[in-house]
């Protein structure tokens, strides 16, 4: 896949491989697309966003014209190298909808029926699951778990995967209601293979992606130079890594990704998809109509969820047909408002603003002017020596004191004052409502402080063994000791969100100094722990609205705006309806 990309030698042979509609996408091999109003309002607000942490492309088309075909901010930070429109992201989940338009053309070429029970195809499927159908497991109502505990990255094969889910129990009846289950699209992709006698990619690649001249899509059999694949990055800034070929087999990744997630595509080949479908290219209009058509709940009925697609009534009364997909640092959204003519195809790189939030948030209002969208401070550039002039130290009236550094582009502010980190930070107060994830949090930080690491393993219950989360924590807390001396006690400060769950915050104080741990609960279980050993606040970056004048915008809260005036010898902080002041 680390190949020389595919060349064209003329613009005449793009034209021709990519169809007259797409007249424009034959430019943008050269050069983005910024075009019409919708464009240009678009590019004006991804643009602002992009010192606030956003990167990634967006495509936008209306009426077969692309108004917006461009990348934001950086693919590989550490190479320093541009997101492009051209590049080839992994799009996670919306694989599942490749995986349910396979089935529909194997449908259409009279070698199954989506009623036909799973029991046809998979070898020794148990008595409480020879009920479930193929359009079970297009639907996820086949009555799995929804997560089985395995990770993107084990190398699990085909058949140990089949026997695997096939071995789980089901947590209700077939049909009986609608359960998110990624093993259940894997399964969907077993009898892909067993039936049409190939393998799944190569399945699709030969009656989906290249009758679409989709050339750039694909787990392996597609050819990309690694510089267009992306490099996702944790929230902190860290490196993550790629999605492709992690942990995977020799030829196709394990099958715990394999048919639920995974691909990769371009922009243009996903746009080159929804023409297909539109113009019954690949599916007849009847394999379309029922490719695209809602047949249960799910989103707590805000949408009906079919064979890999959400089709849901915008706002506008239309029809709107979507799916997302990440795995926490890669991201792409797929939304096609058929009834407006509007595509929008978004992805990103990073958590800190996903494209998944991105679109529906905020590129659906762009594109249809009907609501405005999120207001992105606008930003100006400051001199070093003009930014140098504020830093140094200044005591709050309350006691405690906040440090104002210099950053690359603008300040940092630090501070030792608990109740700023809470006012900073939006927090609500402990004891409010998120009481009860804070009672869950404190028998976990008492007994981690006393090196017992029993009751966060229990929180996490996630598939990782204890030995695992053991060693983990062990290291966190070696090194919180190490740098901050040894532990004596710990408060809550409040809760927080965190990806839209509730993060509770503690401040773990040491003998010299503190730290704070954030704790992030699910429905279901603690989904996420943060350790910030640099202190009880650890340093905000405020970009410049002004000379005197800086702001910290986080996309997930745009209205916990932080804003700090610096004048006269005083820093005035905002951040809500809490304004503090302290004296140089």
């Amino acid at each position: 896949m680390r190949l020389l990309p595919r060349v064209f030698a003329s613009a005449f042979i793009f034209w021709a491989v990519l169809g007259a509609p797409l007249s424009p996408a034959v430019r943008a091999q050269a050069r983005e697309i910024v075009s019409g109003e919708i464009g240009r309002r678009t590019d004006d607000f991804l643009r602002r966003l992009v010192p606030f942490g956003f990167s990634g492309a967006v495509l936008i088309a209306k009426d077969g014209e692309i108004l917006l075909r461009k990348g934001y901010g950086l693919a590989d930070r550490e190479e320093k190298i541009a997101y492009t429109a051209d590049m080839v992201s992994c799009i996670g989940s919306v694989t599942k909808q490749f995986t349910g338009a396979a089935i529909l053309k194997l449908e259409m070429m009279g070698k199954l029926h989506t009623d036909d029970p799973i029991s046809k195809y998979l070898p020794d499927v148990p008595p409480d699951k020879a009920g479930i159908t193929i359009h079970h497991l297009m639907t996820h109502t086949a009555g799995f778990r929804g997560d089985m505990g395995g990770s993107d990255e084990e190398p699990i094969s085909r058949d140990e995967l089949v026997a695997r889910v096939l071995a789980a129990p089901l947590v209700s009846k077939p049909g009986e209601r609608f359960e998110y289950s990624n093993e259940g699209f894997s399964l969907g992709g077993a009898i892909i293979e067993r039936v049409s006698g190939q393998k799944y990619e190569a399945f699709l690649r030969e009656h989906l992606f290249l009758p679409a001249d989709m050339s750039e899509t694909g787990y392996v059999m597609a050819t990309w130079p690694v510089s267009k694949l992306p490099v996702g990055y944790r929230a902190d800034g860290g490196r993550w890594g790629r999605v492709y070929r992690n942990g995977w087999l020799a030829d196709e990744p394990g099958w715990f990704l394999t048919a639920n997630g995974g691909i990769h595509a371009s922009l243009d080949d996903l746009y080159r998809w929804h023409l297909a479908l539109e113009r019954s290219k690949i599916l007849s209009p009847e394999a379309v109509r029922k490719f695209q058509q809602g047949f249960t709940p799910a989103m707590g009925g805000q949408e009906q969820y079919g064979y890999g697609w959400g089709v849901s009534t915008t706002r506008r009364g239309t029809r709107a047909i979507t799916h997302n997909g990440g795995n926490g640092f890669i991201f792409t959204d797929f939304r096609r408002y058929v009834d407006e003519g509007v595509v929008i195809i978004a992805m990103s790189n990073q958590p800190v603003i996903p494209a998944t939030m991105l679109a529906p948030r905020d590129l659906e209002s762009l594109a249809f002017g009907d609501r405005a969208p999120t207001i992105v401070p606008a930003l100006v550039e400051v001199p070093r020596a003009v930014r140098e002039a504020h830093a140094g130290t200044y005591r709050l009236a309350p006691g405690g004191q906040v440090t104002i550094g210099v950053h690359e582009q603008g300040l940092t502010l630090s501070s030792d004052s608990p109740s700023l980190y809470a006012a900073l930070n939006n927090l609500t107060p402990a004891g409010g409502r998120f009481a009860d994830a804070e009672t869950k949090t404190r028998p976990i930080v008492e007994a981690s402080a006393q090196g017992d690491f029993k009751a966060i393993f229990d929180a996490f219950n996630d598939a990782r063994p204890f030995d695992v989360v053991r060693g983990n924590q062990t290291k966190i807390w070696q090194q919180l000791r190490a740098d901050h001396g040894e532990y004596s006690g710990y408060e809550i400060l409040g809760t927080g969100v965190a990806n839209g769950d509730p993060a509770v915050v503690a401040l773990v104080k040491f003998a010299r100094g503190s730290a704070i741990l954030r704790y992030v609960w699910g429905p279901r279980r603690l989904v996420g722990f943060i350790s910030d050993r640099g202190g009880s606040a650890a340093p905000l970056v405020l970009l410049p609205e002004a000379a005197d004048r800086y702001v910290r915008f986080d996309y997930r809260q745009p209205g916990n705006i932080v804003r700090v005036e610096l004048r006269n010898g005083q820093a005035t902080m905002t951040a809500g309806k809490t304004v503090l002041t302290a004296t140089r």
